[in-house]
């Protein structure tokens, strides 16, 4: 399946060829919500005097903590709320619902690229910056590892730092500055899509990219698998990046 990302913002359409986004749970899609209460053998139900309430195992391969879900429906199975929550039964993601619309109507041309592309917001628009203020660092590192160099270099309209860590589980993290391209571009990537608090990465065996506060990281290991990759990155993107 071909799966498009398009960020107005920079002018730019990453194209995927993967099974995402329903190859794992998404709390904003009903489709996945509904699935991973169908496949759940052990979920639960609970009726009370307005709602039901069922709660099931979930699966968020970029995030190994969140291992259920809590979803609430009214008494004309209308979707009303989804929590979804770590092993310690915290929820760390909420979707409340308003209204649904079952029989939805759009315009002939809504889904096209074009039209979605000239949809940008002023803040979208904000996204590019030329410098790097302050350099953004991992919160989490693997045992045995920490940072051995740090080195800045200018680029074309911006700037590129190259952060290496040495140690048991080596790895690079290079971040740089991003530019809106001046036509529109089409990137075919290679990887799988991956969900972040604020954008969308892609993962491949051993490295994992994406995009925040107008800074792109790239984060690459010889020996560090998914797993790992993706907690480093993780521990970087909760972080506020300084334009």
């Amino acid at each position: 399946m071909c799966v498009r990302v398009l960020t107005p913002s920079l002018n730019k359409s990453f194209k995927f060829q993967s099974d995402w986004p329903y190859n794992n749970s998404q709390v904003y899609l009903l489709q996945s919500i509904i699935s991973d209460l169908e496949n759940d053998d052990k979920r639960t139900f609970k009726k009370d005097d307005k709602d039901y309430v069922f709660t099931s195992n979930v699966n968020y391969p970029n995030n190994r903590s969140l291992i259920s879900q809590k979803v609430t429906f009214d008494k004309d199975l209308r979707l009303k709320e989804a929590i979804v929550l770590d092993s310690d039964d915290v929820p760390n993601m909420t979707l409340k619902v308003k209204d649904i619309d079952f029989s939805p109507s759009f315009k002939k041309n809504y889904f096209e690229i074009d039209t979605i592309m000239s949809t940008v917001s002023t803040e979208e628009e904000a996204v590019e910056t030329s410098a790097i203020d302050d350099v953004v660092y991992p919160l989490v590192l693997p045992e045995g590892t920490k940072l051995s160099n740090e080195e800045k270099v200018d680029i074309s309209g911006g700037e590129r730092v190259i952060l290496t860590f040495s140690g048991d589980k080596p790895f690079l993290l290079v971040e740089e500055t991003v530019k809106a391209m001046d036509e529109f571009t089409v990137i075919p990537t290679m990887g799988e899509p991956v969900m972040f608090m604020d954008s969308l990465g892609v993962l491949s065996d051993n490295s994992i990219n994406f995009t925040s506060g107008g800074i792109n990281y790239y984060l690459v290991s010889d020996v560090m698998n998914q797993d790992e990759l993706l907690e480093v990155a993780n521990s970087i993107n909760v972080l506020p990046t300084m334009k």
